[in-house]
């Protein structure tokens, strides 16, 4: 999609950015760090340290007011928020597609470099030091993320505590794509922060996180599923960095 922007002048809501420092951490699935619902999966394995550079990660997910500024901006149709509201709600129905074209949007107008972030500065940013399943530690509960059905929908940004690192929603609440294509297993994965395009399954791209429908074990730091990129569902948005 061609991002050249309409000629309009009006404040747009733009996504708030927090810087991550740098830093090494084990990325990937253990047994004694995910104890949770029958642990890690073959395609959290092998675990390798990961060396990260400096970079910005969205403070929330993308807002329907960030998302609906682009579609309004671009003439594209808005996407459905069923009913629970828009404002300051996480985007669904959004695909990896979809959010790179937010992206490439973002970049235009502000005239820096806007992408989703990769898998290793996902889980970087979400353990935020923290050395557990979650970013909080090793249990779950109604208070730490929005999950396993406990409102049937989603809630707005920063309804729940932000991590270490001072962001928001990285577990429940919705699904976030990610750079990467899909790999059965780290083997062979990059060890800095770079995502990992090269090989894999191209056809797919990968999420983390959990959503609001999700029991804990999803919500795991390390957990990973996949979809195709065209893929738009309920349960999934995304997050910029920088």
């Amino acid at each position: 999609m061609n991002a050249t922007l309409p000629d309009y002048n009006i404040a747009l809501p733009l996504p708030r950015m927090v810087n991550i420092p740098p830093g090494r951490f084990l990325m990937g699935g253990l047994d004694e760090r995910d104890a949770v619902e029958g642990g890690c999966t073959i395609n959290e394995r092998p675990p390798r340290y990961v060396y990260i550079a400096a970079f910005a990660l969205g403070r929330y997910p993308v807002t329907f007011e960030e998302y609906d500024a682009f579609c309004e901006a671009m003439g594209f149709p808005l996407p459905d928020d069923q009913g629970w509201g828009r404002g300051k709600h996480p985007v669904i129905n959004v695909s990896w597609d979809d959010a790179q074209a937010y992206c490439r949007w973002l970049s235009a107008l502000n005239g820096v470099h806007y992408r989703l972030p990769s898998e290793a500065e996902w889980e970087y940013a979400t353990r935020g030091g923290i050395n557990a399943a979650y970013p909080w530690g090793m249990q779950a509960t109604a208070q730490h993320a929005n999950h396993a059905m406990q409102h049937g929908m989603t809630t707005p940004v920063g309804t729940y505590p932000a991590n270490a690192f001072g962001l928001h929603d990285l577990c429940g609440n919705v699904w976030e794509w990610v750079q990467d294509c899909w790999h059965d297993s780290y083997h062979g994965a990059p060890v800095n922060a770079q995502a990992w395009e090269e090989a894999g399954n191209h056809h797919e791209r990968v999420l983390r996180g959990g959503s609001w429908n999700d029991r804990p074990r999803y919500l795991r730091a390390a957990y990973r599923v996949k979809d195709y990129p065209s893929g738009r569902q309920i349960f999934r948005g995304f997050r910029v960095a920088r």
